[in-house]
């Protein structure tokens, strides 16, 4: 059986179309997460995209996904103030709650995106009531990229809320780019203890040289950008994706179908295969031999992939030079 066949099985179960998957995207852009397009047809998605349209939020009847809510305000952790103060910066993708720390930002080439241009009043919403709003007590995936407030986003949900979610996704600085922001060790201490592992930390950051000096040395807006992708940068920020142990003995077969199905899309063919051994130990359901020889094929077929392979020569390569 192949992936679209499993994916196709586990969507047609009673326990997924009678509680379809929760996905959050704070900070979501126009481009659909490549790995959400093929759980969209029987999942629900909360999205967060601030607009001047006159309404609370739309129910998408056009979205790929089963059911799509978009929000027209940003998202807060608490707020006893319809609207808050947001900051427009030259990039869009920069804009923030926060205000950006022009301070020390200017020691990094990428200082020009966060500069200030208008300070606009908009519409705020707390999480908690979005979900009261739409019903919904558990979420499933969890992906913020608010621009400094991922944690106490997630950290203004109950307990409950925290622990259940099965993938969290959070964009945490090392840098000083906003004023108050959370920062990656505060996420890292706000999980420790919770039934959660890492399993993906990818760290991005910009050249420690002021913009000035960085457009003098490249001068082309092609010299530019292969000067940006090509040297050596310091930590700015993080990636961060969690997932849950699913050790609770309240998760169901639901959950560690869904588990599973996130695991493998993010080709973490280890942590499905856990999920799916587990879960035949707990419900003796034959749908986890299934999922499990799914994963075995794969564990073992990413050893003689061509990539695998490229990467195995690299290692020898290096390994021989250093020698030499």
């Amino acid at each position: 059986m192949n992936l679209a066949q499993i994916i196709e099985k586990i969507a047609s179960t009673e326990e997924v179309k009678n509680n379809p998957p929760v996905l959050i995207d704070i900070g979501a852009s126009e481009k659909l997460n490549s790995i959400w397009a093929k759980i969209a047809p029987f999942s629900i998605c909360i999205a967060f995209d601030a607009d001047k349209r006159e309404f609370d939020y739309i129910e998408k009847n056009d979205s790929v996904f089963k059911k799509q809510y978009v929000f027209n305000k940003i998202v807060v952790a608490s707020s006893d103030k319809p609207k808050q103060p947001f900051y427009l910066t030259s990039n869009p993708y920069c804009s923030s709650l926060l205000k950006p720390d022009a301070e020390s930002l200017k020691q990094f080439h990428i200082s020009n995106l966060f500069e200030i241009s208008q300070v606009v009043d908009i519409d705020v919403m707390e999480l908690k009531n979005v979900l009261s709003q739409l019903d919904i007590s558990i979420v499933d995936w969890f992906k913020t990229d608010s621009q400094g407030t991922d944690l106490r986003l997630y950290a203004s949900l109950s307990e409950v809320q925290q622990n259940k979610m099965l993938v969290l996704e959070f964009e945490p600085g090392f840098m000083d780019a906003y004023l108050g922001e959370d920062k990656l060790l505060d996420v890292m201490n706000h999980m420790k203890g919770r039934p959660y592992f890492l399993t993906t930390l990818t760290i991005k950051g910009g050249l420690r040289i002021t913009y000035n000096v960085f457009t003098r040395l490249f001068k082309s807006n092609t010299s530019k950008k292969i000067a940006s992708h090509t040297h050596k940068k310091t930590p700015g920020w993080a990636e961060m994706v969690y997932m849950n142990t699913l050790e609770d003995t309240s998760f169901s077969k639901r959950e560690f179908m869904l588990g599973w199905l996130f695991a493998t899309l993010q080709d973490h063919h280890d942590v499905a295969h856990t999920y799916a051994v587990n879960a035949q130990a707990r419900l003796n359901d034959t749908i986890f031999e299934e999922l499990k020889q799914y994963s075995e094929k794969r564990l073992k077929g990413h050893v003689y992939s061509l990539k695998s392979l490229v990467k195995v020569f690299n290692i020898v390569l290096n390994k021989y030079f250093s020698k030499n």
